[in-house]
């Protein structure tokens, strides 16, 4: 197996995994939100950190969902246009959309980095709700989600240009 094939394999493994594992914040989400509407309408007792915590693990599900997403191709595409092209076209038209998008992810883990690290370097916290809570470990999921989506951009990106060559990429594991 080569450098390149064990690259590849690893990136697919590695957003497998984060896909396979952050699916269960959905659970801890709903558990979360039954137990805010049991409190609030069986107990008159709403909390003051339920709705602020399942935004937060919301955000954090959806933004590394986005990876596992690009991984398995899920991310929309006009597909009536682009399956009318044979493979090496469409490999072509991958590598095109694929640099622009690492060039876009590039600009974005740069701004959500220093967006991030001004939120640690003051401890932000919440002033959404009288919870407050720290707000910084959720901000850094920003900048980590774009990295890995970086990565797996590159990916894709090599499987595209390997098939416009002509060579044909070993399968996504």
């Amino acid at each position: 197996m080569s450098k390149l094939s064990q690259y590849l394999a690893f990136q697919d493994r590695v957003s497998e995994w984060v896909g396979r594992t952050f699916c269960w914040l959905c659970l801890v989400m709903i558990a979360v939100l039954c137990y805010e509407v049991a409190a609030r309408y069986l107990f008159n007792s709403p909390t003051s950190w339920a709705h602020e915590s399942t935004t937060m693990l919301y955000g954090t599900f959806c933004i590394l969902a986005g990876v596992y997403t690009h991984k398995h191709h899920g991310h929309v595409r006009s597909e009536v246009i682009y399956n009318l092209f044979p493979e090496r076209v469409r490999a072509a038209l991958d590598v095109i959309t694929g640099v622009i998008g690492l060039v876009v992810f590039s600009v974005f883990f740069y701004i959500s980095f220093n967006f991030a690290a001004d939120s640690w370097a003051i401890g932000e916290v919440s002033s959404k709700s009288t919870w407050g809570p720290v707000v910084y470990p959720f901000k850094s999921v920003i900048p980590l989600a774009v990295g890995l989506m970086i990565l797996q951009s590159i990916a894709a990106l090599i499987r595209s240009a390997m098939i416009v060559i002509g060579m044909q990429p070993e399968p996504q594991v």
